[in-house]
């Protein structure tokens, strides 16, 4: 790539990653702390996975159908997806599995698992999602100008 730039460390690991990641180190930390919970509702936190999960995954499914690359940092793209979800969010598997960090809050209850949701994001919005972004450009200029000024980043 030439006017991307070689994507960081930080886009090189996929967000699912980041998410389980992220969770054990706030479950490790807390562990010991035994802090009380902040807010916790199990029965809707389950729900949020449940969703999240199923959003990333139509998306997954979405980018299989169609022989889309799925990683963010991939070079070359071959195919642009504008389907299924990315009709309503232009990022459906960030989205996702930005769900299912809430989702894990809400289970766990613990305030450094909400620090999960909002790590999140920030990683997403501010470092993956512009690089993946500049990549499309790239490849696909005023097509994906386009698609970006009718579909929001995120909902």
């Amino acid at each position: 790539m030439t006017d991307a730039g070689k994507p960081s460390l930080i886009v090189r690991i996929p967000t699912p990653l980041w998410l389980i990641g992220l969770v054990i180190l706030a479950l490790l930390i807390d562990w010991p702390l035994q802090l009380p919970a902040v807010v916790q509702q199990q029965p809707l936190g389950i729900a949020l996975i449940v969703a999240g999960l199923a959003f990333s995954g139509w998306a997954r499914l979405t980018f299989k159908r169609v022989n889309a690359e799925i990683m963010p940092f991939s070079e070359t793209h071959s195919t642009f997806v504008t389907s299924g979800p990315f009709r309503i969010s232009r990022n459906p598997m960030y989205l996702g599995i930005f769900v299912v960090g809430v989702g894990a809050a809400l289970v766990a209850g613990a305030w450094l698992m909400w620090l999960v949701p909002v790590l999140l994001f920030v990683l997403d919005n501010f470092v993956i999602i512009p690089f993946e972004e500049r990549s499309m450009e790239q490849t696909f200029g005023d097509t994906f100008r386009a698609y970006r000024a009718r579909v929001r980043r995120w909902i």
